[in-house]
């Protein structure tokens, strides 16, 4: 991956596709990479231009001491284009990838082209913030391999965790190196979650992809971002949790093609 500056901190991206294709910019979820959209690659590099790039104190990215804010995480996106010559991007994120793309279609409209929100919410909620606090009294306390124990059926059915196959231990590695000062930083930024009243000013073409039994971000937060947002449209995988793009990549691969086609 190439590294640039932004602010206070060395961002890492990582361009796949076309060299003159619209832009797509794909931001991961907490305690992973842009590793977490590997299975998506094949299917986008024919026809657009891809952008994918570590967030604050992830990754290869910069893991100052936190703890941060979604602010930041929306200024250090907005900060990436600018270091790379960008204006306008259409943006793929899930979880707290999908965040930084509310955030970012609120406060720099003119910066988004379009939006996919895979598998986030646009509010925290006292269950959110206590869990926050669970997860990082365990990283304190062990490290980044007990909060993966703690979480992992979160993120997968109990099927695929059994299999570990190269697709789970690939994730799984990539959560257990996250620094410990990124992921305290990351869950902090996310627990003051607070976008839901201001998500009508969206006026980028969004469409939801949400996982029908995921506990992290369950149906309701989509459905209450769906509801929020002129014209948007929810799409629901059933039988999947957190990281349906991993566990089932040609379902979901399928559907966010069909996403980006009504909307690019």
């Amino acid at each position: 991956m190439k590294k640039v500056r932004v602010g206070k901190i060395n961002v890492a991206y990582q361009w796949d596709g076309l060299e003159d294709g619209p832009i797509i910019m794909m931001a991961h979820a907490m305690g992973t990479s842009h590793k977490i959209w590997d299975q998506q690659i094949s299917v986008l590099k024919n026809k657009y231009k891809i952008l994918r790039y570590d967030w604050r104190g992830h990754g290869a990215t910069s893991a100052p001491d936190g703890p941060y804010t979604l602010e930041e995480f929306v200024d250090d996106a907005i900060g990436t284009m600018d270091a790379l010559d960008i204006q306008t991007v259409n943006w793929v994120g899930i979880s707290t990838g999908g965040m930084i793309g509310q955030g970012l279609a609120i406060k720099y409209p003119e910066r988004i082209s379009s939006l996919v929100l895979c598998n986030t919410t646009s509010q925290s909620d006292t269950w959110y913030r206590n869990w926050v606090k669970e997860r990082q009294a365990v990283v304190r306390d062990g490290g980044m391999v007990p909060v993966w124990e703690m979480t992992k059926a979160l993120w997968f059915n109990e099927e695929f965790i059994v299999q570990e196959d190269p697709d789970y231990c690939r994730i799984r590695d990539v959560f257990i190196k996250t620094p410990i000062t990124g992921y305290l930083g990351g869950t902090s930024a996310v627990a003051d979650l607070a976008y839901r009243d201001s998500l009508h000013l969206i006026q980028a073409p969004t469409r939801i992809i949400a996982a029908g039994d995921d506990p992290v971000t369950p149906i309701q937060k989509s459905e209450e971002i769906q509801s929020r947002i002129f014209d948007s449209e929810l799409i629901v995988i059933e039988g999947q949790r957190h990281f349906s793009n991993v566990e089932v990549p040609e379902i979901f691969n399928n559907e966010l093609i069909r996403c980006l086609n009504q909307i690019i």
